[in-house]
């Protein structure tokens, strides 16, 4: 399998190229770029994100493997995550992973992760990298039912 941006992508890295003088700034962008095209981001796509930002494969590695929104391997299942962190976990977190869990672990993957940075929305998960804020056990319900 090789790995190669896709032209709407290829225009988005041309506008990203002069938004970021410096190429190091790109890695995240180019991160987030393949794993939407994708699904997951591959040891091809990281090499290509290393020649774009003029950085080592192994620290274009490092940075994929820091972040755990990034996916190192295509999921076998739709993806919801969960945050954990305290915010969260204070507004009902826990109730939300038991019930996936009870309830959904057959057809989702289901992850607990850090904070994802919405905590005026606790608790929050993402579904297939979509946030839902001020989730409730019924909320996911009615999504998931819906999808």
């Amino acid at each position: 399998m090789s790995f190669a941006f896709n032209d709407e992508n290829k225009i988005t890295i041309t506008r990203l190229t002069k938004r970021y003088p410096q190429p190091k700034a790109l890695i995240l962008p180019l991160l987030w770029l393949a794993q939407k095209q994708e699904g997951f981001i591959s040891e091809e796509a990281m090499q290509i994100i290393s020649e774009l930002s003029h950085m080592p494969y192994m620290h274009i590695y490092s940075v994929t493997t820091f972040y755990t929104m990034f996916k190192l391997e295509k999921p076998k299942k739709r993806v919801l995550e969960v945050c954990r962190t305290l915010s969260c976990e204070l507004n009902g977190s826990e109730l939300i992973k038991k019930y996936l869990l009870d309830a959904h672990s057959d057809d989702y993957e289901i992850i607990e992760v850090e904070c994802m940075g919405a905590c005026g929305g606790a608790p929050m998960c993402t579904l297939d990298g979509k946030y839902l804020e001020k989730v409730t056990p019924k909320m996911l319900e009615e999504i998931l039912n819906a999808n």
